[in-house]
Formats: C-alpha cells, structure tokens, sequence
C-alpha cells in the first residue's frame, strides 16, 4: 500500500512536470555515482535490467504511449521501458517483474580527489526502482543495449551501469550513453564481450600471474579457472555442476600439488621449491578480487580460484626468473606481473616465449634490520654547590679551632660559624648533577623507547620464518620474555587485509604514551597507542589501511640499551574505509 501510494504521488508528479530533455557530460569513470543506474544480467533465456531511475529524470525512461492513450496513461507499465534491448536485432518486449519508490542503493566508489571528479550531491534520496525481463527463445549471437536517446541520439540522462553474463562480470562500473553491442560467448561466458573496447573489467584474462619480490620472500601468485584446472587435472568431479565445501576441498588440494611443481621459479640461480602454498575461491566485480573465504558451493562453470606460493627469503634477491607451462586452449598468452620496492612492471609470457625475468636494479636499497635500542636516561638532581663548598671550607675551619683550643682558637671558631651561615644563605645556588637510572624519568624518554620498539616490531614482522624472527627480535628483547614476544607479535601485529595477505607495517606515527608504572623489580610498564600505515595484498590487488595499536610494553635497562621484556596488544582496529581502491589499491 505505501508504494501504491508513492507511485501515485509519482504519477501526479509526472503529469504536473514538462517533459525536460538534458545531455550529460559523461565522464570516464566514476559512474557508480550517477543518477540512473542499471545492473544488467544476460541469463540462459533472458536480459534482466534492474534499473534505478533519479526521481527528476524519470520522464526520460517512459516507453511512448499508445496512440489511443493520453500522455499520463499508465506510467507503471510504461517506467523504464524506453530503454531497449535487442536480440539479433529483434527488439525484445519487456515484462515488469517489480517497481517501487525505494531509497538508493550505496555503491562503492573510486572517487580520489585527485581525479578532479566531485560525487553528484544533486542526485535524490529516493529513485524509482524497476526490474525488467527481456526472454528471447533462442540464444543470440549478439545483443543489443539501446538506452533512452534523443532523435539526435543524446541519451536523455546520465546511466550508470554493470553487466554480467551467467553470472561472470563483464564490466566494471561504466556509463552507458550510447547503443551497445554485447557479443555472448554461450560455451564460456568468461569470454563474452562488448564490441566497444571500452565496455570491459579489470581483470580481462582468465588466467594471471603475479611474482612479488620482497626482502623476505618471494612470492608467486596465480589467478586461474576451476575449468582450466579441469583441462590441466583430472578432477574426477563427474556430471555435477555445483561443488559443496568438501569437493572444493579436494579442488584446492589438487591445485596446490599441480602448481607446487609446474611452472619453476628460479632464483638466484637455484629452482626454488615454495615452502607454503594456499589456494583461496575468488570473485571477480567492480571492487575488483574478493576472496569468499569458504562458501558452501561453488558454480563448476563460472568459480575462481587464485593460489599463493611462498618461497623465504633472508634477504632481497638479485635475480628471479620464471618459465610458464600451464597454458590453455583459449589462452596462449598469459599476463605477468612482478613487483619489487620500487614497483609493479607489467609483462607476458607466450608459448613461444615462455620465460620471464625479474632483475634487481635497486640502488639505494637498505635493508631493514632491528636495531638495539639505545635512548640514554638520566636522573637530575639539584645540589647547591658553593653552599656544599664553603661548608667543607666551615668544617676544616672548626677542624683547626679544636687543635688550637690552648691558642687563638676562638678566632677559627668564628670564621667556622661565618661560613657557614654564609652557606646557610646561599643554598639557593644550585648546580644540576645527573645521575644514571633504569627507570624512565619522563614521558619524553618513554616516547623515544616506545617509537624505537614499535619501528623494530614492525621491521621484525616482515620475518616470515621463526628462526629469523627470534633474531630479529633479540637485539631488542630480553632472553626470557623472547618466545612470548614473537607469539604477541604474530597475533597482535597481524592484520588480515580484504584480499586475504597479511599486511606489512609500512610506517607508524601518532604515537602517544598514556601512563608508566615503575614496577617493584625495577622494570617499567608503559601503556602507549599508536598509528600505523599497513599494506598488503594478493593477485595483483593491493590494499593500504590505518590501524590503531594499544598496547601495554614492560621494558627494562641492561648495559646502556632498553630491552622489551613483555608485550600485550589490547586493540588493534582497522580504519574500514581503503586509502585507494582498484587494482592496484
């Protein structure tokens, strides 16, 4: 009843407001924030069009009404159906499966200021929701998209729109401004296409590579088809089309036996043999790879599967090469990607040309290492020196007035006493003495020590070996408290990014120190908080966030360095909103 009535108010609306005909200026991206937005799904034996039309522009999407109608005839049945679809060139006739008056569906969006692009604050809370079915009866070799045009062919107003066929996304977010041609690929949806080049995804290919050279580890990282898996295993999965948790299971397992051995690594020098292998279900959409952790089942045809391999390291290699021999029927080039510190650089490998290779051409390269831990600490204290002077001076005075008690002993005796009232009144003159200590003497020194241990924490984190993380840390960390330092600090520091890699620290900042105890055997607690700027990612899709650290630390003073002793992490919350968004976010 409450949208009957909404639709009522619509119709009033329409009917009371002239018809306004308005060209947009379409920009390249940014088209999640437009006012009309359409999520087009080409299925086995239909288009369906979920369009959201802004309350202003909804004139635009009016199908033209019959010639024995008057124009404010049936607007519910007419929303929406100026926008057309064609199957072979036949016009498709719509049938509206839904319509309401709801408010706007959130998107994620790209927008970065530095795009110059600002979002469309004009847009209405509210939009026209309406879902379309185009059927066809047989399947077309290609398809049409027409949105609503002017005679001149402007589109009437600004659309948004992404498009998937059986399931697999062949856009990310686009405008739509003009005629479309969609060319379905029956037998692999993954290789359907748009005749405009520009009508495309981020991840094109079906089957990826990516090699991450790091200071501790290289890692190589594939995105890949759970049906090219089939052309390259024999899966033994049988006639069924869904996969339950078990069977993708056994899938992944499969998988990393088949790439733990094929396409060979080199490093240095020496085929390399990965020391962890991890294979994740993927989707692919507009906010590019998301991993889906461990869903129930898993579409044979259409799942994603992306693995990492580990190879440690101790330190940053000097070369790395690698030779492709997993290729497919469809696929005889496959695109590479390596990243070192310094970046990304895109390549390929062929049948032909199979090999790729990575080379350090890194000058300034220093590598992170873990550094004692060396703030000096005093304490202070105020001695009133001349005072402290010429009372030595009274009592050698006093000294000489004994030994002299038969002589002039008196006059010893009052020079003693001058000096020292003399004394007495100067005690103001004060001289600073400083004296060494193991305990923190101030909040300033607190800081220096804490921002020393968290930089070292931070550089021992990028250890992904036990034994090279214990040494990183005992140049910092005390002999008894070593083994529960490094447990902390994986569970603590670790921070499990959207695309599933564990982040590294890339800088920390904001540190503030909260309060020190100074505890009975002579060791300090400090509660302190801190920011730190992480990154990390998989296949290609990085993410950066903030995260805020609270943490207690008891450090103590051994041989002119501060060591940490105890280490609790009490909060570790994640800044949900992406410093960049995309492929290489």
């Amino acid at each position: 009843m409450a949208n009957l009535k909404r639709l009522i108010i619509l119709t009033v609306f329409l009917v009371s407001h002239p018809l306004i005909i308005r060209a947009d200026l379409l920009p390249a991206n940014g088209a999640e924030t437009a006012a009309n937005f359409a999520e087009i799904s080409v299925l086995k034996d239909r288009v369906r069009v979920a369009l959201e039309i802004d309350l202003g522009d909804v004139h635009g999407f009016l199908a033209k009404a019959p010639q024995d109608e008057g124009p404010a005839s049936n607007f519910s049945e007419r929303t929406g159906k100026a926008f057309e679809v064609l199957a072979d060139g036949a016009e498709l006739v719509p049938q509206t499966v839904q319509l309401e008056v709801r408010p706007r569906k959130p998107r994620v969006t790209a927008f970065r200021p530095s795009y110059g692009l600002t979002r469309q604050d004009g847009r209405s809370a509210q939009v026209v929701y309406v879902v379309l079915d185009y059927p066809f009866d047989h399947k077309p070799a290609e398809i049409t998209f027409k949105p609503p045009l002017t005679s001149d062919g402007i589109p009437t107003a600004a659309i948004g729109v992404i498009f998937d066929h059986l399931g697999v996304a062949v856009t990310d977010y686009r405008y739509l401004s003009r005629s479309e041609v969609f060319y379905p690929n029956w037998n692999d949806p993954w290789y359907s296409r748009f005749e405009n080049p520009n009508l495309t995804r981020h991840h094109k290919s079906a089957l990826m590579s990516f090699v991450s050279v790091e200071p501790r580890e290289v890692r190589h990282e594939v995105i890949f088809r759970l049906r090219d898996l089939e052309g390259w295993l024999d899966l033994k999965l049988g006639d069924e089309t869904l996969l339950d948790a078990n069977a993708m299971a056994k899938v992944k397992r499969q998988a990393i036996d088949l790439f733990s051995h094929s396409n060979p690594l080199t490093i240095d020098g020496s085929v390399a043999l990965p020391s962890l292998a991890k294979v994740e279900q993927l989707s692919v959409g507009v906010e590019g790879l998301k991993v889906l952790g461990s869903p129930s089942e898993a579409n044979r045809v259409t799942a994603i599967l992306g693995i990492v391999l580990s190879y440690p390291r101790d330190a940053l290699p000097k070369n790395v090469s690698l030779k492709w021999d997993l290729f497919t029927k469809e696929t005889d080039t496959v695109p590479v990607q390596i990243t070192d510190p310094a970046g990304a650089v895109p390549g390929q490998v062929t049948r032909d040309a199979p090999d790729i290779t990575w080379k350090n051409y890194i000058l300034k390269w220093s590598d992170p290492k873990t550094q004692p831990v060396m703030v000096a600490t005093s304490r202070v204290v105020m001695v009133p020196g001349l005072s402290f002077g010429l009372g030595v001076v009274a009592m050698f005075l006093a000294a000489l007035a004994w030994r002299n008690r038969s002589g002039q002993w008196q006059g010893w005796a009052v020079g003693a006493l001058s000096i020292c009232l003399a004394s007495g009144a100067l005690r103001t003159m004060t001289v600073e003495v400083t004296f060494p200590t193991k305990t923190l003497p101030d909040t300033a020194t607190a800081v220096d020590v804490t921002e020393a241990i968290v930089s070292n924490l931070a550089i021992a984190r990028l250890e992904t070996q036990s034994p090279q993380m214990s040494k990183a840390l005992s140049r910092f960390v005390t002999v008894e408290g070593l083994k529960d330092v490094e447990m902390e600090t994986r569970r603590g520091l670790s921070v499990t990014l959207p695309s599933g890699a564990t982040a590294q620290i890339e800088s920390t900042d904001g540190l503030v120190v909260e309060r020190i105890e100074h505890t009975a055997d002579g060791s300090n607690r400090i509660l302190a908080r801190w920011n730190a700027l992480v990154t990390g990612g998989h296949w290609g899709h990085m993410h950066r966030r903030n995260v805020s650290y609270r943490a207690l630390l008891d450090v103590e003073h051994d041989t002119d360095a501060w060591f940490l002793s105890g280490l609790t992490i009490l909060e570790a919350r994640i800044d949900p909103q992406p410093l960049s968004v995309g492929g290489n976010s």
